[in-house]
């Protein structure tokens, strides 16, 4: 279960010493239906006794908010008979409080929808032995090493990777293999030891290493001499031989985990995995709502047809769709003369012409999953791919 913040957690605890007042486990409702993540709606909601909450309008807010977080078996014990109504006072599913916008300048995990269960390892195995470096010295446990996150194109790898950075408070190196690679013998070396030693000397740092595929495939006897070249000097410098990488993090990024090499997963180097699949249903609203909401759009849209027809999109592809659909609204507002907000037509519109990106990546990686499976090494892959199969 995903850990709760302390602002939801605070809502949670006073709806909880005072289950008879309607109002605070309306503000609770409130809080979760703009929840980035379905395992926080479940994490919070858990926690109390339905037996204690008896407005019937409350108790189908919460069992549809379970529902849409694919916990039916929490949902059917907070249902109640169908017949009983909603008061006056309950605001609807669709009248939901609208996100923050994102930051303009740093990203934080706050501005990522979804990935709740991956920010935690992120936290535990990353974002701690940063902040607490003297604990960690206590028990040998050294800040740094390297995580592989792997998953779909566009599911947001280097949007966690960069929010990770802001909150280890470190400097952030962002690295692609076009900026290594080189034609002439010896320059791709030599660029890769000039980075390593440039991030040695402003720790801590999180080097990012995106499509690490590039830099990092398998090594093959009879192969390219100047790819396995390249794939010994970073072996060399990840195991810090010349120099110790101490507050250094490696941090990959690739939607080809299969393809690397296996020396990258000895310890110190790729040795933690985390896979970062696509959105939910509730982290899809959570972004699409974040989308809208720098543009003109209906404000009765209602979110939820849209977030059903998108299963398997990824954030990539929900930008996509929106890109579409506001392509539609401004072919609409030069018609008329005047703004046309984005509306359900709009959106009818765009599903037409837009597809999920993520498809011929799930039925690849379920050959892997099932076949090369070696070490537990794609568990979380493989539990993944039998929810999303049902």
């Amino acid at each position: 279960m995903s850990r709760l913040s302390s602002d939801v957690q605070s809502v949670v605890e006073m709806a909880k010493a005072h289950p008879g007042v309607d109002g605070l486990f309306h503000a609770l409702l409130v809080v979760l239906e703009s929840a980035p993540d379905g395992s926080i709606i479940s994490g919070a909601l858990t926690q109390l006794d339905p037996n204690q909450f008896q407005n019937p309008g409350h108790r189908r807010r919460a069992a549809d908010l379970l529902e849409r977080s694919d916990n039916p078996n929490l949902a059917r014990q907070w249902r109640i008979e169908e017949a009983a109504c909603f008061p006056d006072n309950v605001v609807p599913l669709h009248e939901r409080v609208a996100a923050p916008p994102p930051l303009a300048g740093a990203i934080s995990f706050a501005d990522i929808g979804g990935l709740e269960q991956v920010k935690d390892q992120v936290r535990r195995k990353i974002i701690k032995p940063f902040q607490s470096p003297g604990l960690f010295k206590t028990f040998k446990r050294r800040a740094g090493g390297g995580v592989l996150m792997y998953g779909p194109p566009g599911c947001g790898k280097t949007m966690l990777a960069r929010a990770l950075a802001n909150e280890c408070n470190a400097e952030f190196v962002s690295v692609k293999a076009a900026d290594v690679l080189d034609p002439f013998v010896g320059v791709a070396e030599k660029r890769l030891a000039e980075l390593f030693q440039k991030a040695r000397a402003r720790k801590p740092t999180v080097l990012f290493f995106d499509e690490v595929e590039a830099l990092a495939q398998r090594r093959q006897f009879g192969g390219s001499d100047k790819v396995n070249t390249v794939v010994s000097v970073l072996l060399s410098e990840m195991d810090g031989i010349h120099a110790s990488n101490d507050g250094l993090l490696f941090l990959g990024a690739t939607n080809l985990p299969w393809s690397l090499d296996s020396a990258f997963r000895r310890p110190g180097r790729f040795d933690r995995s985390i896979f970062v699949p696509p959105p939910d249903r509730i982290a899809r609203k959570f972004v699409l709502r974040n989308l809208l909401n720098q543009r003109p759009h209906d404000k009765t849209l209602d979110l939820e047809p849209i977030v059903e027809r998108t299963s398997g999109y990824s954030g990539a592809d929900l930008e996509g769709l929106v890109e579409t659909a506001t392509d539609f609204a401004i072919d609409d507002s030069t018609q008329a003369n005047t703004i046309a907000p984005l509306s359900k037509r709009h959106f009818a519109e765009a599903l037409k012409e837009c597809r999920s990106s993520t498809g011929e990546w799930l039925t690849q990686a379920k050959s892997y999953s099932d076949y090369g499976n070696q070490d537990g090494l794609y568990d979380e892959l493989k539990d993944f791919l039998s929810q999303y199969a049902r």
